[in-house]
Parts: C-alpha cells; structure tokens; sequence
C-alpha cells in the first residue's frame, strides 16, 4: 500500500460562547482537517491546529509523502525530520502529527482494528474527561456571561448534571486573583467529594503564584497547572508550595524534559496528540514520565471529532495516564463528524474502529469550510470585547 495524495480542508467551527482565558478570547475552533489517500482506495482522516498556513504546511509535504507506505509512518516522519534538519527548514509537530493520525486511520482500516489495538490495546472502555471551566462573555443568542464566582458555579452546576462530570478544571488568569481564588471556594463548597484543579496559563508572577495558591491549599486542589512563566518561576514556585503542579506551556517537548527532572519544578506533564508530534510520541512521553514519576495528563485546545477520536484510543492506551484529560467538547457549538461524542458519566467510549472510529460529515464539513472563507482564523489571542487591551506575561 502507498500513499498517492494528500488532501486538507481548513474549517472554523464557532463556540457555544466566547471562552475567556489570560491571553485572550477563544471564539472557535479553526482546524485543518487532513485526508490522506492510498493507491488501495483507503482513505485516512487526521486533524490539527490552524488553518490556510497548517493545510500549506501538510500540502508541502505531499511530494516527499507521496509512494511511501503508511504501515511505515515512524519511518516517514523521521524522513521528514532530517530533511528538515538538513534544509534547516522547520515542519511543525502538530503538522507531522495530523500525517500520523491519518496513517494510522488508515493502518486500522486496513487490518480492521481500533487505533488503541495498534497502540498496544486498550486498557478502559470509556475515558473520564474533566468539566473545563471557563469565565464566558455572553454570546449573542443570551449563552455565556460567567464573569464571577457565582455565576461561574451556577454554570458548573448545570454541566454536572448535563454531562456527569467529577472533575472540575476552572480555567483562571482572567479575574483577579481574589475572586478566582474565591470561584475555588465555592466550588468546594458546592462540589465536596470531586477534583479540582486551576490553571491561569501563566499570568500571575511568582509572588503572586505563591500567595494565592498557599490559600487555595485549604479547598484541596488536585493540581495547579501553569500558575506562573517557565521552568524557573515553577520552580520558585514549586518550592514553597506544597501543591502538585502540572504543566503545558514550560514543558512541552522532549529537550525540556532534563531540566524539569533535575530541577522538579512540575510533578505533571499534559500530553498533547499534536503539540508533541503525535500519537507514537506521546507513547514514548508516558515512558519518560513514568521512568521518572512525573504524573501524565492531557491538554486540550479546542479539538473537534477527528482529534478527539485520538485522545480517547491514546488515553485508553496509557495504563499511567491517571489524570482525567481535558476537553472543549462541551464548549463546541457543532462538530464535522456523522457521530459525534456523547458524555456518558464525564466520559467517552473508545471507538470500536475501524481506524480512528470516525467519518466525516461532508455536508458539515463544507459548511464550517465556507465559514473559515468567510471570517478566517478564529484567534485565542485577542479580546475583541477590549480592543485597547494587550496581552502580556505575567499580569500580577
């Protein structure tokens, strides 16, 4: 079997409301959705971050990708890797990933498997995913509007009992360090027996960091995730803070990994199928992680069907992931596949398979592609309800 082309389609699909978080305002998904084509009729589905420059990205691959087998993924990425290395031109991991997503949908296609079975084989039928929770501006039809504590628990209330969640993520770095270390209480306060955890992406200084999470200690929090900038500041942090802190932003490759191990400035690592170069890569990542006893998450930046497919055959296939992975699911207002997840108890089934277990939905696929036409990339770095506002790191 060879791989004879390579076809993207970049899509925008709109949020239920705008999610707020330290950088900016989350309005939508955009995606590049990859179809990879053999010379046997199979055809593999991937997905991945961006838009118009993503889709470029994986169309410049094409001529290199084209007559290799897709049984020999490794091989070809690693291909790719040294013809970059020789050309000191640089293909991104999210883009490499979105070609391993599609082989192995194709790889399962072709033997009848699920993906789990070709990470190993899975060990959980469904994967809890934690409640992300994010302080909303409203949108226009009246959904949204969470801009404090209260609201923000009467919000989590009513995605409790809508998807059966256990697990509370708050996202932070928004309000003021007062009132988020306030929604935490409350949060306790409502939901007694469950994890929280809190992440403010980086927004707040050490001192701050280190004031506020000594008082968020009191509600029992699972982990805090990212409070302050780099491998340094976690570690100031991490020093007088009794409280496991995990992390997405100061570790988030291999190269990294050294410096966190002798430093111990985290105690978690959030995997990522794109941000870490794939599924084959990840594996590899709860390798290291368990060598060193540092705890295994999952970030989530807003994935619709197809990548949410391949958070569920790789959390399933991890025995050391004990972390309840994160997802926007619940944000998203549509998705581009015919079936798309349902919570069942806070969790998703594994899919059965073929391949990934999924289809795309043609008809959704080319309305959200005609929406990216039409208003672009949707952006996580701006607040256009404050237009004279800047992000910056950190805030306080």
């Amino acid at each position: 079997m060879k791989i004879v082309d390579l076809k993207t389609t970049p899509v925008t699909v709109p949020m239920e409301a705008p999610l707020r978080w330290s950088l900016g305002v989350e309005r939508g998904t955009t995606r590049t959705i990859l179809e990879v084509e053999t010379d046997e009729g199979i055809v593999g589905i991937g997905e991945t971050y961006g838009g118009a420059a993503t889709a470029r990205g994986l169309q410049s691959l094409k001529e290199m990708v084209a007559g290799t087998d897709p049984f020999e993924f490794e091989k070809t990425l690693k291909k790719l890797q040294v013809f970059c290395i020789s050309y000191e031109t640089f293909v991104a991991p999210h883009v490499t990933a979105a070609l391993e997503m599609a082989c192995l949908d194709i790889v399962g296609k072709a033997l009848n498997r699920p993906v789990s079975s070709l990470l190993g084989g899975k060990h959980r039928d469904t994967v809890p995913f934690a409640a992300y929770l994010f302080y909303r501006y409203a949108s226009s039809d009246g959904k949204g509007g969470e801009d404090s504590p209260e609201k923000m628990v009467e919000h989590t209330h009513a995605l409790v009992e809508q998807y059966g969640f256990d697990v509370l993520k708050l996202k932070g770095g928004v309000l003021p360090p007062r009132q988020e270390l306030r929604t935490i209480q409350l949060l306790r306060e409502a939901f007694p027996d469950f994890q929280i955890r809190f992440d403010p992406n980086a927004a707040w200084s050490v001192s701050t960091s280190i004031n506020t999470l000594r008082r968020m200690l009191d509600y029992d929090i699972e982990y805090a995730e990212d409070p302050t900038w780099g491998i340094e500041g976690m570690g100031l942090v991490r020093r007088d803070v009794p409280m496991p802190l995990a992390t997405n932003m100061c570790v988030i490759n291999f190269d990294q990994i050294p410096l966190a191990v002798r430093t111990r400035c985290i105690d978690i690592i959030l995997s990522d199928v794109h941000y870490w170069g794939g599924l084959a890569s990840n594996k590899r990542l709860a390798g290291v992680c368990e060598t060193f006893q540092i705890g295994l998450g999952m970030h989530s930046d807003r994935e619709l069907g197809i990548s949410t497919a391949a958070q569920v055959h790789l959390a399933a296939a991890l025995p050391f992931m004990s972390y309840a992975p994160d997802s926007h699911y619940h944000h998203q207002s549509d998705d581009i596949i015919t079936k798309p997840f349902v919570y069942r108890n806070g969790a998703f089934a594994v899919p059965d398979g073929p391949g990934l277990g999924v289809e795309i939905d043609r008809e959704k696929l080319a309305r959200y592609s005609r929406l990216h036409e039409e208003e672009g990339e949707a952006g996580e770095f701006l607040d256009p309800y404050r237009p004279d506002w800047i992000p910056k790191l950190p805030l306080w």
